[in-house]
């Protein structure tokens, strides 16, 4: 499957760059997280729980930065197991300056196989759909705060 799209946010490449490469920053935003670890300064891992209609489980991926060319573009693949399933990601980001801001452009490949591809991709695609418009509205509103604000 393959997913793509872009938002715009109120802050400078350099600030958007710093927050997405930072994992122990950027992994607070992502849903259902119950595990995360900075392996080194390029790879880390996380165990999601995952809920696709009546199959409810966990994956764990292992995550690594593949492609770093500050602050325009970065490229982090994925590969993961659980739930009787694999799944492999690969996601591409552009960072451009935007009036005010960053534009970020982004595209993601995920490749699913095994129990959890068995649901039907429509399932699977609105969940994932949903699980990113989480992300990005929680970038934008970490990014967006006035400064000294936690």
């Amino acid at each position: 499957m393959r997913f793509e799209d872009k938002f715009v946010v109120k802050a400078d490449r350099e600030k958007v760059w710093k927050f997405v490469t930072n994992p122990k920053d950027f992994s607070k935003l992502i849903p259902d997280v119950q595990k995360f670890e900075v392996v080194d300064d390029r790879n880390f891992k996380a165990t999601f729980k995952i809920g696709l209609g009546m199959i409810k489980g966990s994956i764990n991926m292992a995550f690594r930065y593949e492609e770093m060319n500050p602050p325009s573009f970065l490229r982090i693949s994925g590969r993961g197991s659980g739930m009787q399933s694999t799944a492999d990601l690969n996601i591409s980001l552009n960072f451009n300056p935007a009036d005010g801001g960053t534009e970020v452009a982004w595209v993601a490949d995920l490749v699913v196989g095994g129990l959890v591809a068995s649901v039907g991709s429509r399932l699977m695609e609105s969940t994932t759909k949903t699980k990113v418009r989480e992300i990005v509205e929680g970038i934008k509103r970490e990014l967006e705060k006035p400064a000294g604000r936690k």
